[in-house]
């Protein structure tokens, strides 16, 4: 059968709407948002933001990279670094904290000469946070936590976790975020692996995490620990599908109840037009101009067969 190029422009005009509709799960750095962030000068004199991210889109998000810059108080941009959340897959809602070191090559000047003239603020960039089907396995949740303050400074968080589902999880770590009074993030505790490494059904192991640099005898107040929460990461099962929304053992809620400090916020602000709004319009429109020709050529259609009906009806001239 012969396609007339009216139906053609139709057909192609809903394969592109179809298209459009489908959302892409290739990159969605617009659904990682920093809530909050902190810094301060570590024992190496080097310059370090501690911050953490939440996953506020629909889908899985695996690897999460992110960049700095930092501004001093005259609004110059003085130093550039980037790094990688700490967490494998983050499943939406989910928050998972950062650790971004600024040493002296970061720095145009080869130095962190630049910290005299006092820090305005960092701006953040999200670099990488392409999506997943992979999630894993969450059955898994920690008990009997506490955290204290040990003579040399170090907040320490130590736990109980347990395997609540009916899998072995293996290498598994816990990672803490600690926040201060207002509730940003000043510190980060990634942990080694637990022993044993795999946690069968039912089954139980501790762990204690420790506050990186911060010396809690020695910090100003902005530094002091007040709250903190725990992440999970194992590194088998990794599962496929919908994960479940993450447990308040998992990644819960900071003990304080202040509202953290929101920095830099890489989801989009104001009202601003959906972009899916204008590839609409346009299939729109292609499809009133194909609605349009398509009328054209039925009206056409039938003013050729009335003239072929007067045509035939006239009567033949006769031979002399």
């Amino acid at each position: 059968m012969r396609k007339h190029p009216v139906f053609l422009l139709v057909l192609t005009a809903l394969l592109s709407l179809s298209i459009i509709l489908i959302p892409s799960a290739s990159s969605q750095p617009e659904n990682i948002k920093v809530l909050s962030y902190s810094w301060y000068i570590d024992f190496n004199g080097w310059f370090v933001v501690v911050g953490e991210v939440q996953n506020v889109g629909p889908n899985t998000i695996s690897n999460v990279t992110l960049s700095g810059t930092v501004y001093t108080t005259d609004g110059t941009p003085q130093a550039y670094s980037g790094a990688l959340v700490y967490v494998t897959y983050l499943v939406p809602q989910q928050k998972a904290p950062f650790y971004m070191e600024f040493p002296p090559s970061s720095s145009a000047t080869g130095d962190l000469s630049w910290l005299s003239l006092g820090v305005n603020h960092v701006d953040f960039a999200i670099d990488q946070a392409p999506a997943t089907t992979s999630y894993q396995y969450s059955d898994l949740s920690i008990t009997d936590k506490s955290g204290t303050v040990s003579v040399d400074g170090v907040y320490w968080v130590t736990g109980t976790i347990r395997n609540t589902g009916n899998q072995t999880a293996k290498n598994i770590q816990v990672i803490a975020t600690f926040y201060n009074s207002t509730g940003a993030a000043v510190a980060i505790g990634p942990m080694a692996a637990i022993t044993p490494t795999s946690l069968a059904p039912s089954t139980t192991a501790s762990f204690k995490v420790g506050a990186w640099d911060l010396n809690q005898t020695e910090v100003p107040s902005n530094l002091k620990i007040s709250s903190y929460s725990l992440l999970i990461q194992v590194e088998e099962p990794i599962l496929s599908g919908t994960p479940s929304s993450p447990s308040s053992s998992d990644n819960p809620t900071p003990t304080n109840s202040s509202s953290p400090t929101s920095p830099s916020d890489s989801t989009p602000s104001g009202s601003q037009t959906p972009d899916i709004i204008y590839p609409i319009i346009v299939v729109a429109v292609v499809l009133g101009i194909a609605g349009t020709a398509l009328l054209l050529r039925k009206r056409k259609s039938e003013a050729t067969r009335k003239r072929k009906a007067q045509v035939t009806g006239k009567p033949k001239r006769r031979k002399k």
